[in-house]
């Protein structure tokens, strides 16, 4: 991974957004344009009678208007939701139907997880009946024939439901009735990171401003142990769980900072995902996730010349940018 500091990003090519056609002239959503960040379907394994789709929306609001008084953004994903599952079950009639994850904010904010069977997609589709379809483009991930995973961006022209006039106030109802499933490690607790132990050990070795966070996303009742390092151009504390623990699986993350570094550009690994986020205080970072035996989530932003980057190992995107946020919230060391 540190080969990547050797490139230069091109971070102005960072944000991935596909936006939607206008529905039909008669929908109640005809003339909105409904932008998405990414739809990734991973079809690792087609025999899977689940399959899960994540939808990742730029909007951090969802319960703002679609253009249309009645119906908001969060109402319109759902309903794209549906749309795709049901067109992808009359493609697969022995799929049981697909797993979504729904995120927003470029996926930092998690919007929860929708189950969609596809006897559910069957049986709403024709209480609204379909419309003219929608280009919709998925990007598909999957195993090539030797076993090695791959992806394309595949075009897809999808019908859409006509959710009109009194079916407006009906599509509102049902979605109300249709709430997340329970994800239980939202709900992980913090413990507090002990940044002033740590600034101790880097600040009379390095020349770069220092910014550590205030907590970390583990539970209090895991033992925490840190290896830093620093030099005059930058530091890593890296971060492990287990007293003096330094295996691989004990490996935590890391907290770094170095001097005069690029962003890292995308790789061109079919896992792998690259994206533009924001961050506490109006800073603009990237959030990315490379995958090998395990994966790693990193989050990097640059201050005054200095590449801060944040990883964690086998996260998420929204528990690596509370590391981050915490960091820069908790202002300079």
């Amino acid at each position: 991974m540190r080969g990547r500091w050797l490139f230069a990003a091109i971070f102005a090519c960072v944000v991935t957004a596909f936006t939607i056609a206008p529905l039909t002239p008669n929908s109640a959503l005809a003339r909105t344009e409904l932008p998405i960040t990414e739809i990734r379907w991973f079809n690792y394994s087609p025999e899977d009678s689940w399959q899960p789709i994540q939808f990742i929306v730029p909007d951090r609001n969802t319960a703002k208007s679609a253009g249309s008084r009645k119906l908001r953004l969060y109402d319109v994903h759902i309903a794209k939701m549906f749309e795709i599952s049901h067109f992808l079950c009359d493609r697969d009639r022995a799929s049981e139907g697909y797993n979504w994850s729904y995120q927003a904010e470029n996926g930092n904010i998690e919007m929860g997880r929708f189950k969609i069977s596809c006897n559910l997609a069957r049986s709403i589709a024709p209480a609204y009946g379909l419309g003219k379809p929608e280009i919709t483009v998925i990007r598909r991930n999957f195993n090539l024939k030797n076993g090695r995973p791959s992806f394309t961006l595949e075009k897809y022209s999808i019908p859409t439901f006509n959710i009109a006039k009194n079916r407006v106030v009906q599509w509102r109802d049902f979605v109300q009735k249709f709430p997340p499933i329970p994800d239980n490690s939202a709900n992980q607790a913090n413990s507090i990171f002990p940044a002033s132990n740590i600034s101790r050990q880097i600040k009379g070795k390095t020349r770069v401003p220092v910014f550590l966070p205030s907590i970390l996303p583990v539970s209090n009742t895991q033992q925490v142990d840190f290896d830093v390092q620093a030099g005059a151009e930058g530091y890593i504390v890296g971060i492990y769980l287990g007293k003096g623990c330094r295996a691989g699986a004990c490996y935590f993350g890391t907290i770094e900072a170095k001097r005069n570094e690029p962003f890292s550009p995308p790789s061109q690994l079919p896992q792998d995902t690259y994206r533009s986020v924001e961050l506490a205080g109006g800073f603009r970072g990237i959030y990315f996730n490379n995958c090998g035996a395990y994966c790693t989530a990193f989050v990097e932003w640059q201050r005054l010349g200095v590449l801060y980057r944040v990883t964690r190992r086998n996260a998420r995107q929204q528990e690596v940018v509370q590391i981050a946020n915490s960091a820069l919230q908790a202002g300079q060391r």
